[in-house]
């Protein structure tokens, strides 16, 4: 009977080793959502009675079209802007057209796609850039023409922009954009404050930070679910807590993954 029992209290040790040890369920992903046009990227471990107040995992989230003073990510505002080129000290006016085609990349990078027309001669052209934090990059292709310049320049807190430029001919220039042009965007990164993950799908709830005007100490429930290989058949939802849960389509991003 006492080999039975110290047999016994060793399973029950070794059980309870196990189970102390075991990984906590994760959900993981990175999706761009549409409709409005935003990113997040996630990572909410189960929350378990033995991890206390450990750490649960994080949300990065941005909303590319909800301003936010002073978040340091930026997107392109709405409408036309000018864009003015100097070359050996004279400029040339452009204007870039409203419009803009825009695709999330992660939550602080957005590339974006247009035209435009050169003021002083009604030359049109095309562009595809990209902006990270303040960092812009782009490329003017001028229609029916080989000729293309390639613009590197930095978004200063007002949403102007100022840089440098090459052309495909070797031309060294500068160009400048008004304040206004970009527009500083909704971005907070929180860390996740409980979660339950399943199978197929996770709920967790993180609140907005207080550096974030108008939705600090806002609660926010998130449910996603993992349909399997690719983001096809995954879905995304998010709320204010206790309140019905507004689905967003995934419209690029690898989607959601489900570790159990």
């Amino acid at each position: 009977m006492l080999a039975t029992a110290g047999v016994a209290g060793a399973s029950a040790a070794s059980a309870s080793t196990i189970q102390r040890h075991q990984p906590p369920r994760a959900a993981y992903g990175s999706v761009e959502l549409g409709s409005p046009l935003q990113y997040e990227t996630f990572l909410a471990f189960q929350s378990n009675a033995f991890q206390g107040n450990r750490f649960h995992g994080s949300v990065d989230y941005t909303n590319w079209t909800y301003a936010e003073p002073g978040s340091g990510v930026f997107a392109p505002a709405a409408g036309s802007h000018a864009l003015v080129f100097t070359y050996q000290g004279s400029q040339y006016a452009h204007t870039l057209s409203s419009g803009l085609t825009l695709v999330a990349l992660s939550p602080d990078r957005l590339a974006f796609s247009g035209s435009g027309s050169y003021n002083g001669g009604g030359i049109t052209w095309t562009l595809k850039g990209q902006v990270t934090d303040h960092k812009v990059r782009a490329t003017i292709a001028y229609d029916g023409q080989s000729y293309k310049v390639y613009l590197s320049g930095r978004v200063a807190d007002d949403g102007s922009v100022s840089g440098v430029a090459r052309s495909s001919t070797g031309q060294s220039l500068t160009f400048t954009m008004p304040a206004g042009s970009f527009v500083s965007v909704l971005h907070y990164i929180a860390p996740v404050k409980w979660a339950n993950v399943q199978r197929h799908g996770a709920t967790f709830r993180f609140t907005i930070p207080a550096s974030v005007p108008g939705l600090a100490g806002t609660s926010v429930t998130v449910k996603v679910h993992d349909g399997g290989r690719g983001p096809a058949h995954d879905t995304y939802a998010h709320g204010v807590t206790g309140t019905t849960l507004t689905p967003y389509p995934i419209i690029g991003g690898p989607g959601v993954t489900t570790i159990r």
